[in-house]
């Protein structure tokens, strides 16, 4: 199926309906399309959907309907590690690092899949070189970081599988200015220099939309809008349905607080 840019799409939802346990549906009818190479971000007020969106594709919610297609193959309901090793890497908002392992130790986590020692020490080479900061850190344990070098820790993690897809659940939340600078430089090198396809979930708004290429605004369980960036930061119906509503100096909390 061909995506809005004439091209294969790398993800695609369709119709996606999911919640939690036996409660209503979280997300009631979400379609997009996601290409290889491009930086989206989801945008929405609380309790769109947006961060169950992103565990619905990775496995850690089944769809009640729809379906989930990733690089040609049904990953709906199949388990996350099975979506992992797929390509797809997720980056929870709680910045899940083991407190008690040392940055090293973190890194060699993240490459649990490859089941080769010599390409787990290559990989770990390569993300040291990509990160000097965690180069330096390496026999620190994770517990006695900031919180934006354990949400450095948590981006180089994932890299260490070499994902096609890198899913970021609220990347600045909770940190400093000048923390968050780093985060969304982070990501944007992760695109631009090695090609990795971003989906993000940014409670910071204008700080996505500058980040992204491209935006998708879910509402009330569903895609709202869709389109680049730009054009979505200065339609005036978004701006006064969502923008004001999600001022950084606003929206301060998880965007999906409550929904769990």
């Amino acid at each position: 199926r061909l995506s809005r840019g004439g091209l294969m799409a790398l993800l695609e939802l369709r119709s996606v309906r999911a919640g939690y346990g036996v409660g209503p549906d979280i997300l009631t009818d979400v379609s997009l399309d996601v290409e290889a190479g491009g930086t989206y971000v989801v945008i929405g007020p609380n309790g769109a959907g947006k961060s169950t969106m992103l565990k619905a594709i990775v496995g850690l919610l089944s769809p009640r309907e729809g379906t989930i297609e990733f690089d040609g193959q049904m990953i709906g309901g199949k388990r996350p590690d099975q979506i992992l090793e797929a390509g797809i890497c997720f980056v929870p908002q709680d910045r899940t690092v083991f407190p008690e392992m040392t940055v090293r130790e973190n890194l060699v986590m993240g490459g649990f899949l490859l089941r080769d020692s010599a390409k787990v020490a290559k990989r770990l080479d390569w993300v040291m070189d990509m990160f000097p900061i965690l180069k330096e850190r390496a026999p620190q344990l994770a517990q006695t970081m900031s919180g934006g070098e354990q949400q450095l820790l948590a981006l180089a993690r994932a890299m260490m599988i070499e994902p096609k897809v890198l899913m970021v659940d609220e990347p600045s939340l909770g940190l400093a200015p000048q923390a968050a600078d780093q985060i969304f430089d982070t990501i944007r090198r992760l695109s631009d220099e090695l090609g990795v396809t971003i989906l993000m979930v940014e409670q910071n708004v204008r700080r996505g939309l500058d980040l992204a290429d491209h935006a998708f605004v879910l509402d009330l369980g569903t895609k709202r809008f869709e389109g680049p960036s730009k054009e979505i930061g200065e339609d005036p119906r978004i701006r006064d349905l969502y923008l004001g509503a999600m001022a950084p100096d606003v929206a301060e909390e998880s965007a999906e607080e409550g929904e769990v």
